[in-house]
């Protein structure tokens, strides 16, 4: 890589050399990470969803066989695999079929299970100098875009700042009061949901899809008084899953996105934007090749892409090859729109920990 890297604040002056007035931040896993590694890292979710009994044994083999603690990559294996028994014969392997597919199932629902026990219990266990400090790094974007389910872009958003109340005015998740004033959630507005400024590209553990009405609902801790780790827990003992995309390659991904309008919507309106975009904490790996796609139709100019550790990594060869490749990408799509690409070191981002 020929460049060197940027600060942030002198990566976020360069995109505003575009323009100043129309940012956009998309958040990756590095955002959650960054609060503790220890609960929100693939090694983290698989040592506790192995702990809890959520990993089958079929499951367990292939991710000892993969040398990973990917749980995505684990899906699409075990799919991959009961795609392959069904092409060589389907009636000699249907008791390994469905074991593999079962399995697979299994482990994405131990995967929300998992992610809302390891998830921080109250948005009080977060520092209010935290939260200040995240705040300042997302104020800036009039668009937030995240890949993350856990709730801590939610939490900094609805944060009360020391008993003053929230003054993040421009956010706007696309929820509203439902008709029953006694509901215990608010439901999505997928009538009119032009004014939403965030959105979670692969759902989010506070967000629910009623299966009698259809309606997207989201738990909320202003209509019940009661926190919303504990709400999930009771949804999930009672084996209502949150609406998350837990599949394995990009394609699977993509699939599930286009079954719910809510999940559609918000990558089309990633590609729809223009302006300029911050990426952060995002591996840009072929498991986002969906995100990136939406990435390189949309009509920015400049984009930001932090880089976390030893650049001559392999994972990060594999973000800056990802990232630069989506000028070429471009240049397909929207020539009269070229997209410059520079990179900038995560540490200099202060946000939960300094």
């Amino acid at each position: 890589m020929g460049e060197s890297l940027l600060t942030y604040d002198a990566a976020l002056a360069w995109v505003d050399q575009a323009t100043a007035k129309s940012r956009t931040l998309l958040l990756g896993n590095g955002f959650s990470v960054a609060y503790d590694a220890s609960r929100f890292t693939y090694r983290a979710l698989r040592e506790t969803a192995s702990n809890l009994g959520y990993i089958g044994g079929l499951a367990d083999k292939f991710f000892n066989s993969l040398n990973t603690y990917d749980f995505e990559l684990v899906i699409r294996q075990l799919l991959a695999a009961a795609n392959a028994l069904e092409v060589l014969d389907e009636a000699a392997h249907a008791d390994e079929i469905a074991q593999l597919r079962a399995q697979a199932a299994d482990l994405k629902d131990g995967l929300a299970r998992t992610l809302a026990g390891l998830h921080p219990e109250r948005p009080g266990d977060i520092s209010d100098a935290a939260y200040a400090r995240v705040r300042a790094f997302i104020e800036p974007f009039g668009r937030i875009y995240s890949a993350n389910y856990d709730l801590l872009l939610y939490w900094t958003t609805m944060h009360d700042d020391a008993g003053k109340g929230s003054h993040f005015t421009t956010a706007d998740d696309g929820f509203r009061n439902p008709d029953g004033p006694t509901a215990e959630y608010v439901v999505w507005n997928y009538l009119d949901p032009h004014a939403q400024t965030i959105y979670y590209l692969h759902g989010a553990l506070h967000l629910y899809r009623d299966i009698d009405n259809g309606e997207l609902q989201k738990l909320t801790w202003v209509r019940t008084g009661e926190p919303l780790i504990e709400q999930i827990r009771r949804q999930l003992a009672a084996d209502r899953f949150p609406l998350i995309v837990a599949e394995g390659s990009s394609n699977e991904k993509l699939a599930r996105i286009q079954t719910s309008d809510y999940l559609a919507r918000g990558l089309r309106s990633l590609a729809a934007i223009g302006g300029s975009m911050v990426v952060f904490g995002l591996s840009m790996s072929a498991n986002d090749a969906h995100i990136l796609k939406a990435v390189a139709a949309s009509k920015v100019s400049r984009l930001a892409v932090s880089v976390y550790g030893d650049l001559r990594s392999d994972a990060n060869r594999e973000l800056i090859d990802a990232a630069l490749h989506l000028k070429s990408r471009r240049a397909a799509g929207h020539a009269k729109v070229p997209l410059e690409v520079r990179f900038f070191d995560a540490t200099t981002v202060p946000l939960w920990k300094i």
